[in-house]
């Protein structure tokens, strides 16, 4: 894990916006890159042991050269704007960019009331935001970061942990905007901890209904509560509930995809329902085994809240099972 990279995506605390320091950075890319992808490696060297107002500086300093550059080979009718706590890169005017920010703000502000003490304050350089005016622009940047090969679902929003956390979305989802900002902010604000998919989709997704109910009303969704249940119970298995707990399900591009992210969101809200057991599970959960070494804060096991979804069955994580690859991604797919 590299030293500072984990808090990337957390605001300086101490600098306001007018009088935040630009520094030279000796920027380094990575090659044969259809976009600029900045090497964050290779930066993290070059920052070596900075700390407090000299690392926002430097952090800061380099999100803003990366957003230039992306700006520069995407078009002039894109543009940067910034708040306190964020860098937007976009084609919206000036007034939009600025209401679209003022929302990120307000957003940030309720998450973080939400979230306590897991939510991530401490790091560098401001949040990076990327709204793409053309889908397949959206669909090029995101695809540096998929292994390639494969096929993946599409997504309204996306949150990258590779590097310099940051999160994107296509242009046309900006009628939608706020819960997407809020979903793909709890991401971000979480993403010190290494928790598994299924717990930060969980997660996101009861952070952002929460916050707009609206969504989680029966009109809203597609299928009735008795549909949706027959889809689980058709879907998940010994085999499929593996992909599930690695992360692997949450990218399928068929039902496994929805039926995850329903399943998260279940499973996540049981487990809330006791405040500090789940708090200390979630301080505690990791990816690499789904969460299952971090059990015992609970008090159950963790297939003991897929068995209160979808009844009896063979739903204990097998991490031995899952072999290395994309479940172990840097990005959360909204």
């Amino acid at each position: 894990m590299l030293r500072h990279l984990t808090r990337l995506f957390s605001r300086p605390q101490a600098t306001p916006t007018a009088a935040r320091p630009r520094v030279a950075v000796d920027m380094a890319w990575f090659a044969d890159t259809r976009l600029p992808i900045v090497d964050w490696e290779r930066l993290d060297a070059q920052a070596g042991d900075l700390a407090g107002e000299a690392a926002h500086a430097f952090w800061d300093s380099a999100a803003q050269a990366w957003l230039e550059a992306l700006r520069d080979a995407l078009g002039t009718h894109y543009g940067i704007a910034a708040s306190q706590d964020f860098l937007l890169l976009s084609t919206l005017e000036a007034r939009p960019a600025q209401v679209f920010l003022a929302t990120c703000q307000r957003m940030r502000a309720r998450i973080v009331r939400n979230l306590g003490s897991l939510a991530d304050q401490g790091g560098w350089g401001r949040h990076v935001v990327m709204v793409f005016d053309d889908p397949d622009d959206y669909y090029d940047y995101v695809g540096h970061y998929y292994p390639d090969g494969g096929e993946y679902a599409m997504s309204s929003g996306m949150f990258i942990q590779a590097g310099y956390g940051h999160f994107v979305m296509p242009l046309e989802q900006i009628d939608a905007m706020e819960p997407v900002i809020a979903h793909e902010l709890t991401h971000c604000l979480l993403t010190h901890l290494p928790i598994p998919a299924w717990l930060n989709e969980g997660l996101a997704v009861n952070t952002e209904h929460t916050m707009f109910p609206q969504l989680a009303a029966p009109q809203a969704q597609l299928y009735f509560p008795y549909e949706v249940a027959a889809q689980h119970a058709a879907y998940w298995n010994a085999d499929s509930i593996q992909a599930f707990w690695s992360g692997r399900s949450f990218l399928a591009t068929d039902e496994g995809n929805r039926l995850s992210y329903d399943l998260a969101k279940k499973i996540t809200a049981l487990a809330a329902r006791d405040e500090p057991a789940f708090r200390a599970f979630v301080a505690a959960a990791h990816l690499q085994d789904g969460g299952l070494a971090a059990e015992h804060h609970l008090g159950f096991p963790i297939a003991h809240l897929v068995e209160a979804v979808l009844g009896e069955g063979p739903w204990q994580p097998q991490p031995e099972r899952w072999r290395d690859g994309i479940e172990r991604g840097q990005f959360r797919s909204g």
